[in-house]
């Protein structure tokens, strides 16, 4: 199948590999490994990314022997593949996350001035999106350094939606996007906490998202409770766990 044929196979079940539909709108696709009605597609980001479009514990191991581990990273997995994909090579990280997605049918506010929000009335923020420049600094202030890079940072930047929210020109929040589409990165520096910058960062990807047709959708740590609570505080669903892991060589 070629590129389209695969995006409209995918589309039927969207939810369920929304995040491989947008990888492929973003950056296309290297090689793809057909089972039956199931897939293995590798698309090329800061690694060389394989993704399962597999509907049974068959198909998956059928196409591993197709595959045969060209890549050690794998991304969107389902629990149930996990056991399948480290039977020859384990398992060196895993990043578990809940994916949660954005029914098309939820409004979000229209307030795209932060002056009008009355706990920015003794301060002056100011907002606008990410710059090459500021990669360093967000790196430096991520958790997950060991699962990113400066360079991706600095590349998602420039491919698609960001937002800062600064004070006197200090960086003091941040969102952007990954390179499947999903909104992350969203920071909110410790001192400027509680503020509703986050609330704020979240709102202005949504619409830049919505201007741009774009599904909506994101990954969060189970027990980062305090994410999900301003996750479904903007109405996003529960769709499914998944993983991003990294094989040993």
């Amino acid at each position: 199948m070629n590129q389209k044929q695969i995006i409209r196979q995918l589309s039927k079940s969207k939810n369920k590999y929304i995040s491989l539909i947008g990888v492929i709108e973003n950056y296309g696709i290297e090689s793809s490994f057909q089972a039956g009605d199931s897939l293995l597609i590798t698309v090329k980001t800061d690694h060389l990314w394989c993704y399962p479009a597999v509907e049974c514990e068959k198909d998956l191991k059928e196409l591993l022997g197709k595959f045969q581990y060209q890549t050690l990273y794998f991304a969107s997995l389902e629990e149930w593949m996990l056991p399948i994909i480290d039977q020859q090579r384990k398992i060196e990280w895993e990043l578990k996350t809940e994916r949660l997605i954005l029914p098309e049918k939820i409004v979000v506010s229209n307030n795209n001035s932060l002056s009008g929000n009355k706990k920015f009335m003794e301060k002056d923020f100011k907002i606008r999106e990410l710059k090459a420049e500021d990669t360093d600094f967000i790196f430096s202030h991520s958790h997950y350094q060991q699962f990113t890079s400066k360079a991706y940072i600095k590349e998602r930047i420039a491919a698609d939606c960001s937002i800062g929210i600064f004070l006197a020109d200090e960086l003091a929040g941040w969102g952007l996007t990954h390179d499947d589409g999903a909104l992350g990165f969203i920071h909110v520096r410790k001192s400027f906490r509680k503020k509703g910058l986050a609330h704020l960062i979240m709102e202005q990807l949504i619409r830049d998202k919505r201007s741009n047709k774009r599904n909506i959708f994101l990954n969060v740590e189970p027990n980062n409770s305090k994410a999900k609570k301003l996750f479904y505080s903007l109405g996003f669903k529960f769709d499914r766990m998944i993983s991003w892991i990294k094989l040993k060589d």
